[in-house]
């Protein structure tokens, strides 16, 4: 049984009743482009909610923007951002210089940018932006608990903390950041809380001003991560979350908020599934927005399928680290991918490969052109998608949108990833490659010059068939050598290399007049 289906079954014993929705979180912050290795927060939780479904329970899927947070850093690929706006909530800081007219902060832009991108992957999730949760009150009671049992709070942190607990500390320490009134920033420091009237007096360090502000009266305080993050389990009644492995370690984040959860906020911490990180196939560190070394949604959706995307996600256990490269490994990936999809048609898959494809959401019922088949059209022809999509076209086996849906996505990676890929068409003969030939496979070449104007009557496989009964041997070993030998042959005297397309894609390619002439040099 596939994982997602596995932790699905437990959260369908532990909430039985059908119609209460069982509500999975997820949690995500704008602190710059949303990265492939976020996205494997957000895919988890999918994944999850997919597997309820199928499983005929109703998931809840809530995905929240942590908003409100303060700008910590200016990544290195966002323009028009000063250091002056660290320290505020990036719902409250102009949007960067490359954003439209219609983006009002620099929180929005990243929000919608990535909100776009997971449409393209068909997720829809119901959206929480806590900027907007803050500031309407709906956590103001939460607040005002969290500030009545601050120093309870503090004794729990220090539970998890190697540092001794320090009793001056614990008189002043509050679990909240407070924005100034006046210049927003949260380099404040608290002097005074009146629990019964819910005032808070405080210093800020970065404008001077000194003022109030009451729970309740549009005050501008965000309570800390490792107490917000349990208040929203208990005010969403959240059923599932998973986590990355940075919060998952013994003692972490994780252990942290659980204990808050129980012993403040009296709720039970949810379901949780840890993570490992996704890596950039070659770089030793780990993705970061701030420094600008990440693989964006965008990025693989150049180049991959939304179904693919999933896959590469979905095949691994949660607690998986694993690269995400677009080199060579894009062809193998999309082999992979293909050979389930073919065996899924055939009935041969078992229950967790099942799973898996279901996951995707793959269209079992179009016929798409494989990717690779589709690398080596536009190899030899330049990269050309017009000429690539007649001769798929031509060969009648897929739809107009199948081959849509593959054919960009391959020309953007020899583009961009792989133009070592593309091939030249030999524009003379190659005497040097044919003398050193041998002589029974030099007779082979005429064999086959001499069945080539076939090529156009058959399908590729009759065809194929005719080349391999060119050698009189019955021993099968024997005879694929030889047809070896002749491709290598063939590639080199029509492209100056040892591999090339398949067979029929290069005479439709060349033309078979063109290759009579390239093969042909016994009357030369």
């Amino acid at each position: 049984m596939h994982w997602a289906f596995q932790i699905a079954q437990a959260l369908i014993r532990k909430y039985p009743d059908k119609k209460t929705p069982i509500t999975c979180a997820s949690g995500v912050s704008p602190s710059g482009y949303i990265h492939v290795g976020n996205f494997r927060e957000i895919v988890t939780t999918y994944f999850v909610t997919q597997a309820l479904h199928f499983l005929g329970a109703t998931p809840r899927y809530i995905l929240s923007w942590d908003d409100y947070d303060r700008l910590r850093k200016i990544p290195k690929n966002v323009t028009g951002v000063t250091a002056e706006k660290i320290g505020m909530p990036y719902t409250k800081i102009a949007p960067p210089s490359q954003a439209s007219e219609s983006v009002y902060s620099y929180g929005d832009y990243f929000e919608n940018l990535f909100i776009h991108d997971l449409k393209q992957m068909h997720i829809t999730p119901e959206f929480i932006f806590e900027t907007k949760a803050y500031e309407s009150g709906a956590y103001d009671a939460d607040i005002a608990l969290a500030l009545s049992k601050r120093k309870e709070i503090y004794d729990i942190l220090s539970r998890f903390r190697t540092e001794k607990a320090d009793d001056l500390e614990r008189e002043s320490y509050y679990p909240i950041s407070l924005y100034c009134d006046n210049c927003y920033h949260d380099t404040t420091t608290i002097t005074h809380y009146d629990e019964k009237t819910q005032r808070i007096s405080y210093t800020c360090h970065n404008c001077g001003h000194v003022a109030k502000q009451q729970i309740g009266q549009n005050q501008r305080v965000k309570l800390h991560w490792k107490i917000d993050w349990p208040m929203r389990w208990r005010y969403e009644k959240v059923a599932f979350e998973p986590g990355g492995k940075d919060h998952s370690s013994k003692n972490g984040s994780f252990d942290v908020a659980k204990a808050i959860a129980a012993e403040i906020f009296e709720w039970h911490a949810p379901m949780y599934q840890p993570y490992d990180f996704v890596n950039i196939k070659g770089q030793t560190k780990k993705m970061s927005s701030s420094a600008g070394n990440i693989l964006t949604l965008p990025d693989l959706l150049s180049i991959y399928t939304p179904e693919l995307v999933f896959y590469l996600y979905g095949k691994y256990q949660p607690k998986a680290q694993f690269d995400l490269g677009l080199d060579d490994d894009v062809l193998r990936n999309y082999k992979e991918f293909e050979q389930l999809v073919t065996k899924a048609k055939n009935n041969q898959l078992d229950e967790t490969r099942h799973q898996l494809l279901q996951l995707t959401g793959v269209n079992l019922k179009e016929n798409y052109p494989e990717f690779g088949h589709v690398v080596s059209i536009l190899a030899i022809t330049a990269n050309n998608d017009s000429l690539a999509k007649e001769l798929l076209q031509n060969e009648a086996a897929y739809s107009e949108a199948a081959i849509d849906y593959i054919l960009p996505r391959a020309q953007y990676w020899i583009e961009n990833d792989a133009k070592n890929r593309l091939i030249t068409i030999n524009d003379t003969k190659n005497f040097a490659a044919y003398q050193k030939l041998s002589d029974e496979v030099k007779e082979e070449i005429e064999k086959f010059r001499q069945i080539l104007p076939q090529a156009n009557d058959l399908t590729a496989a009759d065809f194929m068939q005719k080349i391999y009964d060119l050698s009189d041997t019955s021993d099968k070993k024997t005879k694929r050598s030889k047809q070896k030998e002749l491709f290598t042959a063939l590639y080199q005297l029509t492209l100056n290399q040892d591999h090339g397309p398949r067979i029929p894609l290069l005479i439709k390619v060349i033309g078979i007049k063109k290759m009579q002439q390239l093969l042909q040099f016994e009357q030369s």
